[in-house]
């Protein structure tokens, strides 16, 4: 499948979801694909985690600040590439959207990758814990921009 649209999507889109859209943003040279974050419990607005924020300024990515924004269907078509940051979300989002035949497009961010382990979330601990999110998140990465053949 020829995806065009990758949109990382986690509970709140504060951290993990926006983090792997910056890094895999940073990482892309084609900026003809999309790629976006989502949360699916998003009540109101929140800023990015600040964490986050000075992680990615830390290894020069360049990032703009940015609100969650709630996942919606209105986003999805034929070319979009849903990836869920954990398998509980994964199952959300199967069971609560619409998804019909793009259902396939579905996976959580370790089973694309194909690796064991989900992504560590590093709500609530030191900045020793973002950093090993941020190289799990940047390995996985890298092997979903392969496996997609994005340059």
């Amino acid at each position: 499948m020829m995806y065009s649209r990758l949109i990382f999507v986690s509970k709140e889109n504060v951290t993990l979801s926006p983090m792997a859209q910056w890094i895999m943003k940073s990482i892309l040279m084609d900026k003809s694909k999309e790629v976006l974050s989502r949360g699916l419990v998003v009540l109101f607005p929140e800023p990015q985690n600040k964490k986050v924020t000075d992680l990615l300024v830390l290894h020069g990515i360049p990032c703009e600040e940015q609100v969650s924004e709630e996942f919606s269907m209105e986003e999805v078509d034929e070319n979009t590439l849903i990836l869920a940051m954990n398998f509980t979300e994964k199952v959300k989002i199967l069971d609560d959207y619409p998804l019909g035949r793009w259902e396939e497009n579905v996976f959580t961010l370790q089973e694309f990758a194909e690796e064991e382990e989900e992504p560590i979330d590093p709500y609530g601990e030191d900045m020793d814990g973002y950093e090993e999110c941020y190289l799990q998140l940047k390995d996985l990465l890298y092997k979903v921009k392969r496996k997609l053949e994005w340059v």
